[in-house]
């Protein structure tokens, strides 16, 4: 019986862990470039269950092994939460400092903790005339922090050149990896490389006054977090279940 209680328990861990993933998703629907988090599940060893006392093997010069029964289950945990990066739509902004990327790609800002890569192109100019990020991070060009101090209206190319009037001022810095999936997520929509060596993107397809939405889905989220809670519900049944057996077993059938 107290494994019944371990099994119910490690099922709830499980569902808090994926309540909290679907959560934050649900939290950054609006925000630009936001790539949503999955839970992937797995069970724990499951052991093989043989009958004891079976008597058909009596007379036997070599009795044999007790009769397999079947495998019994031991809980369930939470195998890993990675980052699914596919591409969300693209909405009209008419904003001149909102970029977005059609390519695979991410934009390079530099942080006190060194340079991180985001697909959030709602960028800003600060006091300095610097473009930066929501958070204060400089956006990384081709010559180091694009700074837009002089006359005329910013144009930027497909290419990521960035023009004010007829002066090229820079071009942004635009790169790839070998596998998105080794990215690792820090906080403010940003990510590190995860040792891995970024590549120059050719053909960024950099589109000004757009912005990349999340590819969150909202209702596909709400569904799942129904779900959750309904598998949370179930497993919390389990233990009161146990609970109540356990009960009985001590006041009950001890006091026989």
């Amino acid at each position: 019986m107290i494994r019944g209680l371990y099994t119910g328990c490690s099922g709830m861990m499980a569902q808090l862990a994926r309540q909290d993933v679907l959560a934050n998703n649900l939290a950054n629907v609006s925000t630009p470039g936001f790539k949503k988090d999955v839970t992937a599940g797995q069970a724990f060893p499951q052991m093989r269950i043989r009958r004891i006392g079976d008597i058909s093997d009596q007379g036997r010069a070599q009795p044999l092994r007790p009769p397999l029964v079947g495998t019994l289950g031991t809980g369930a945990a939470i195998a890993e939460i990675a980052t699914d990066h596919s591409g969300g739509n693209l909405q009209k902004t008419e904003n001149s400092l909102d970029l977005a990327l059609r390519a695979d790609g991410y934009f390079v800002v530099d942080t006190p903790g060194g340079e991180r890569y985001t697909r959030n192109g709602a960028f800003k100019l600060n006091d300095e005339g610097l473009l930066t990020t929501d958070q204060g991070y400089p956006v990384l060009g081709s010559a180091g922090p694009i700074l837009l101090a002089g006359e005329g209206e910013l144009t930027v190319d497909s290419q990521g050149n960035l023009m004010l009037g007829t002066e090229l001022v820079d071009t942004l810095r635009i790169v790839r990896f070998a596998d998105s999936r080794r990215l690792v997520k820090i906080g403010d929509n940003l990510f590190e490389s995860g040792g891995q060596e970024d590549e120059d993107v050719l053909n960024p397809r950099v589109m000004q006054g757009f912005l990349e939405t999340s590819n969150v889905n909202a209702v596909r989220e709400m569904v799942e977090l129904i779900t959750v809670v309904r598998a949370y519900e179930a497993n919390q049944k389990i233990v009161q279940a146990e609970d109540q057996m356990l009960d009985a077993a001590v006041n009950r059938v001890g006091s026989l």
